[in-house]
This record gives C-alpha cells, sequence and structure tokens, in this order.
C-alpha cells in the first residue's frame, strides 16, 4: 500500500510540476488527441468526457488492471456519435461452473453509445450524453451527462452520472422531479440484450469531474480525475480507497498511445490505445497512362480498318487494368462496356476509359458512351461530350462542367455485348481461381476466450457463358483448436445457427460452398438471379431473387425465395434431415451523407417471421460502418440469452493501405451470440450487392473522380 500512495503521490506532483501552457515552438511534433477512457470510449480514466472521435475513426482499446481488463473497439460514425463494443474480463469471478466451464474467468459483453448535443464554441463548452452497458447484462450500466471546455491544453470535464457513475451518491436524481419512476433503479443482472430502457438515468446520482492537460513538447498527456465509480458493486466488489485516479499518457504518434493510472488508491493500470482514420485515403495513387493522341494519318487508317482502333483501345486499357467487354465505333460516337477489378470508383473507371477513347479515336468522335459493369451487369451508363471532356482534361473545364454536359442513365436490358461491333474473344468455359489463407473465430465461448482455425482458402469460378457460372471455396485446416469446444446447444427451436461448434470440429477441411449461377436483366432495371447447390456452409438447395433498383431512383425493392436443406456437419455433400423455405420482401433506400437502410421482412431458417434492419454509413474512401438487429416471433425464452438478434459490422478497402488502386475489402463483423432466432442465409453475389452502389446518386456523389 505505501508504494502505491508512493506512485499516486509522483503521478500528481508531476501533473501540477509543469507550466500550464507550452510555447508553439515547443510542440511536440504530433498533436495530441482526446484519449480513450479505460472503457473505450473517449474519455479521461474511468470517467468520460464531451469528446468525440473524428469522424470516419476506429479505434481499439486495451485496459488491464485487478480486477476488470477491458477490450474494447470504438467507432465514429458522425462527428457527433461514438459506439463502443467491450469485452470485460472480471478475474475475480470464475464464467461459470467448473464443469461448464472449467477455470475461465468471468466475461461481459457491453454497448456504450455517446452522443455529442452541442459543439465547443468560444463561450460554450462541449456538451454529450451518454450510455454504458445499455444492451449487455448491465452489470456495467451507467449514464452521464457531461461537459468538457478547452483552456490551452488544458481540458476541464464535469458531469453528472447514474448508475455505476453514481454509486458515490450525495445528488438526487433531478429526474424525479418529472416521474416518481426516476426514483428507484434496478439492481437486477440480467442475460444480456434487453435495453432495460426503465432504468435508465434512475436513481441516485452523483457528480464526477476531471482535468487533462497536454504537455505537448513531450507527446504526454497527464489526466486527473474525481471518480464516481464503482463498476464492480453489484456481484464483484472491489475496495474503493481513493475517489481521486490520476494517469499519463505518451503518444508515440496521433494514432498510437500508452498509458498508466493509479486509480482508486488501490489499483495500477496500464492502457494501450490504436486509433485509425478511414474516412479518407491519404495515400497517393498512380495517375493515368498517358496515351499519345493519333495523328491525322493514323485516324485515317481507322476509317479504313475499325479493327485498328479496337486492338490500340483494347491494349491501352489493359495497361489502366480495364478489361474491355464490347466496343462499337460509329461515325460520331464510341460505345464501349468495361469491367474492372481494380477500380473502387465507378466514375474514375469511366473517366480513364474516356481519356483513352478520346486520344485513339478519329476527330468526328463527338461522344464517347462508357458502359460500366459489376459482374455481368452493365451497372450504368456515362455519355460524354468529347470536346468538354478534352477541355477539362486541358484545364480549361472542370468535373461539375462535364457533369452539367453528360448524361447518365442506364439499359440494362439491352447490354452493348449483344449488339457491338468488337467484343474480345473469351473462350468459354473459362476458368479462375484464388488461394488465400484465412482465419476462423470462436470468441468468447465458456471454454475459452479465443478459439480459432488457420485455414488454406481456395475459391474458384468455371464461367459457362457470361451469365452463367459455378462458384466453390472450400479449404484446408492448417491449425485450429475447436476439438475444445464441448458446450452443445440446448436451443428449443431448429439448430440451424446454434451447432455452430459441430461445424466446426467435424469440418476443419470443408467444402465451404458449390453453387450454379445464373444473372441477367430481363428489363431495363430489372435483375434475377438464381442459384443451386450448397449455397452455403450449413445449407444447400435452390432458390432466386428478383430486385428492382431504378437507375435514377434511391430506392430499390427486391424479393428472395429459397427452398433449403441442412447440410451435414462436414461439409461434403451429405445432408441432416432438416428442411424449410425461407425468402424476404426487401427494401433498401440511400439517404444524404452516404448513410443507407435495409429491411428485411420474412421468414428465417428456423421457421421465425420477422423483419431486420440495418443501418450502414459509407465514406467516400469506401470504410464502411453498419449495425442490425432483428425482431421476430420467437419470445425471450424460445430465442434465449441476447432476446433478439443484432450485431454490427464494418468494411476497410485495401487500397487505403496500398498505393494503387483496389477493389478488395477487409471486412469483418461481430454477433454477441450465435443464435437461432433471426438467422439469415448467408448469400454469396446477392444483387443487392452487385448492383445496388451503382445507381445515378452514387455516380454524382464520386463524379470528381472522373478526372482523376
Amino acid at each position: 500500500m505505501n508504494l502505491m500512495r508512493t506512485a499516486y503521490s509522483v503521478t500528481i506532483s508531476l501533473f501540477l510540476s509543469f507550466p500550464i501552457f507550452s510555447s508553439i515552438d515547443d510542440y511536440f511534433r504530433y498533436s495530441i488527441e482526446p484519449s480513450a477512457s479505460n472503457y473505450g470510449e473517449t474519455g479521461i480514466l474511468e470517467l468520460p468526457n464531451a469528446k468525440i472521435m473524428d469522424e470516419g475513426s476506429m479505434r481499439f482499446t486495451f485496459s488491464s488492471s485487478y480486477p476488470n481488463e477491458y477490450t474494447a473497439l470504438t467507432v465514429s460514425p458522425f462527428n457527433w456519435l461514438e459506439a463502443t463494443y467491450r469485452y470485460t474480463e472480471i478475474k475475480n469471478n470464475l464464467y461459470g461452473p467448473s464443469a461448464f466451464s472449467g477455470n475461465q474467468t468471468a466475461k461481459d459483453k457491453s454497448f456504450d453509445v455517446k452522443i455529442r448535443l452541442i459543439e465547443e464554441g468560444t463561450y460554450f463548452p462541449d456538451l454529450a450524453i451518454g450510455l454504458r452497458d445499455f444492451a449487455g447484462t448491465g452489470a456495467f450500466s451507467s449514464e452521464y451527462l457531461v461537459a468538457t471546455k478547452s483552456i490551452g491544453n488544458i481540458h476541464l470535464s464535469s458531469g453528472l452520472g447514474w448508475g455505476i457513475l453514481g454509486s458515490a451518491g450525495g445528488v438526487k436524481d433531478p429526474l424525479s422531479f418529472i416521474s416518481e419512476k426516476f426514483e428507484n433503479r434496478s439492481s437486477s443482472v440480467g442475460e444480456g440484450g434487453d435495453f432495460n430502457v426503465g432504468s435508465w438515468f434512475a436513481g441516485e446520482a452523483s457528480l464526477f469531474a476531471g482535468m487533462e492537460y497536454d504537455l505537448n513538447k513531450y507527446g504526454l498527456r497527464l489526466s486527473l480525475e474525481y471518480d464516481t465509480s464503482e463498476p464492480d458493486r453489484r456481484e464483484y466488489p472491489v475496495k474503493v480507497d481513493s475517489r481521486f485516479n490520476a494517469g499519463l499518457n505518451y503518444y508515440f504518434s496521433n494514432n498510437l498511445n500508452v498509458g498508466v493510472s493509479v486509480e482508486r488508491g488501490n489499483q495500477f493500470r496500464v492502457t494501450f490505445a490504436l486509433k485509425g482514420i478511414f474516412s479518407e485515403d491519404t495515400l497517393s495513387k498512380p495517375s493515368p497512362q498517358n496515351v499519345v493522341r493519333i495523328n491525322k494519318e493514323q485516324a485515317e487508317r481507322i476509317r479504313a480498318d475499325k479493327g485498328i482502333f479496337y486492338r490500340s483501345l483494347n491494349k491501352s486499357l489493359q495497361d489502366e487494368k480495364i478489361f474491355i467487354q464490347a466496343a462499337s465505333l460509329e461515325e460520331d460516337s464510341v460505345s464501349l462496356a468495361v469491367g474492372s477489378l481494380n477500380y473502387r470508383s465507378l466514375p474514375r473507371m469511366a473517366g480513364r476509359a474516356a481519356r483513352i477513347v478520346s486520344a485513339l479515336s478519329p476527330d468526328e468522335v463527338e461522344h464517347i458512351e462508357v458502359r460500366v459493369m459489376n459482374g455481368p451487369l452493365e451497372a450504368g451508363i456515362v455519355k460524354l461530350n468529347k470536346n468538354e471532356f478534352d477541355q477539362a482534361l486541358s484545364y480549361e473545364g472542370s468535373e461539375n462542367e462535364i457533369f452539367n454536359k453528360s448524361s447518365l442513365y442506364t439499359e440494362t436490358n439491352t447490354p452493348l455485348v449483344s449488339k457491338a461491333d468488337f467484343i474480345p474473344t473469351i473462350e468459354f468455359p473459362e476458368f479462375t481461381w484464388t488461394m488465400t489463407p484465412a482465419l476462423k473465430h470462436q470468441i468468447g465461448g465458456p471454454e475459452a476466450f479465443y478459439l480459432g482455425q488457420l485455414w488454406w482458402r481456395t475459391d474458384t469460378t468455371l464461367k459457362f457463358s457470361r451469365n452463367f457460372s459455378l462458384y466453390t471455396s472450400f479449404g484446408i485446416d492448417l491449425y485450429n483448436n475447436f476439438d475444445d469446444l464441448n458446450n452443445p446447444s440446448a436451443s428449443s427451436i431448429p439448430h440451424v445457427r446454434s451447432d455452430i461448434q459441430e461445424y466446426l470440429k467435424e469440418g476443419k477441411n470443408n467444402l465451404q460452398r458449390m453453387k450454379l449461377e445464373y444473372i441477367f436483366s430481363p428489363y431495363n432495371n430489372w435483375f434475377l438471379r438464381a442459384d443451386l447447390g450448397m449455397i452455403e456452409e450449413m445449407f444447400g438447395g435452390i432458390g432466386g431473387e428478383i430486385l428492382y433498383r431504378p437507375f435514377n431512383k434511391k430506392w430499390a425493392i427486391g424479393f428472395t425465395a429459397h427452398r433449403v436443406k441442412q447440410r451435414e456437419y462436414r461439409q461434403r455433400f451429405g445432408f441432416r434431415d432438416y428442411e424449410t423455405d425461407t425468402g424476404f420482401l426487401e427494401l433498401y433506400y440511400d439517404f444524404p451523407k452516404r448513410v443507407s437502410a435495409s429491411l428485411l421482412v420474412g421468414k428465417y431458417l428456423a421457421g421465425d417471421k420477422g423483419a431486420t434492419l440495418d443501418l450502414q454509413r459509407r465514406f467516400k474512401s469506401g470504410f464502411t460502418l453498419g449495425i442490425f438487429a432483428t425482431l421476430t416471433d420467437l419470445s425471450k425464452e424460445e430465442f434465449g440469452e441476447g432476446s433478439f438478434d443484432k450485431g454490427f459490422y464494418f468494411g476497410i478497402p485495401t487500397e487505403l493501405f496500398y498505393t494503387d488502386y483496389r477493389s478488395g475489402t477487409i471486412s469483418f463483423g461481430l454477433h454477441p451470440l450465435t443464435k437461432d432466432g433471426g438467422a439469415i442465409m448467408n448469400q454469396h453475389n446477392s444483387l443487392f450487392s452487385i448492383i445496388g452502389d451503382s445507381n445515378y446518386s452514387s455516380f454524382e456523389d464520386k463524379w470528381l473522380d472522373i478526372l482523376d
């Protein structure tokens, strides 16, 4: 205890021994960004503040002490919103009975959210409201209202906390004057999944305060706070010797910092935080290829033999990693259909193709029509005025001027490949393949915090025609510890997902997918897909989908229907007894700020009926953040722990890490619990994933890439 008091005194002395303001000449070469609290959200130590991470940021935080160790992922889809998913290890309690989980320590999952109500100005502080553990067990549930004001390199915070943050008491709930229901707060800890709205901002409250001081010259932040929380008071009590916490953070860069702190007078804590800002692509990318314009003699040769133009066009497009599917040179126009696996921005691909067409086509060509393709389907048509486009390339015009003189439309039922003069020779069947290492995870189970597999994944595509393909995906086990799984599902409804343990143990070497697929567009803006075979890891069958996606609208509507049968655990060609019908009416809408929503209404794999709402924020870089929730006609008892299906996901474009253009995405999704209720079949090549982002508004949003 003497050692702890000494550390405490030293930390506070450091805090008070430096000058209040630093000279601008002494500034650290990295800016000291708002730091993460122990819980993951932007805050001080145990306490939150009113700051929010930069829009489009994601931060990983690890904070360790006894008895609580926090691992958190925090994202900021907007500049006024932070959301945190946290995993807590409670070291002074066991997960469950030894027969169930051995000696594994207790674990707790939590969701947090913080909303900034007022942004700091000259006279006003940042003001934020927040919820901790609002959709978990409630073991760490708190609500707060907090204000933060910065004065130079000093940041002062003060707030009012409820729940765990209100443990010190001393303040009668001000909301009790509105209603008596705010006077008392439930102290029960549930299984998780319930929002427990009736307990929000209820019960006794406490005033808390904190101060942060940036030593810019040294890349340090000192923190001091009056902590009113007792995060373990309900089930796992810890001793509180002091309400004052003090800490020190060192910033290796804008995005990486490590902190140490002394808390409650008896705890020493170490915290690590790594942040990335993914809203913009900051790495330089290759400029367009320089294509020499044809001279008069070459133009005459093209007029006599169009094949010269097509061969030159094909070669130059390949140099840009753009692949021509069809082309036609008419008297005053050029039409071409192109596709690429390297361009996320369709206007950028269209612009680079148009550059090449402009340089290689005769002077009488006035219009360039570029049909961009996603998979086997034409996603949209960009018709450019050649003269206006050339002027913009010569810095005598702008992207907006090109847009005003251009046409954006679609003719999906009359693809260029059905009527073009030139179609590159493609010998069907065409076979392609990819191989890559991959990981499977089982996180947070009773057997161990992490169980996983390293395996080798091979994906193949056998195209019998442009629209008809056989897709196969199989895996070979390299290493796994799934044999430790020993708690089979006790679900009372069909085990459509909860038998995941059996699939992981017996399907170490597996055939994940083998299906025939046919995709086409019978009418303009209408798309159809049919599939047959082993559609996903757990189910095989037959079905299809229809999508109506008007090119010039922000909405789309679709319908899916399948008859499926559950696959054997080994994931080969055998089946189990369970079979069912599943299908959905699907509604999609694009909101401003690159926010999109989808609503699925129908029948799920376990036979339950209900709806799934998915909300997604997409940034210009391609970085994506999304959440979803499913409510069905299952009771809470039938669904089990969690009450209803929910989760979040994010996708990081691989091109953010490279100096060239790439269309790949690193995706991660998390279901806090693997349950049978609300289970949807994992669709490969769904129509909306192919066509959804290829409408007028998407082209308009990325139009500035046309000259890039």
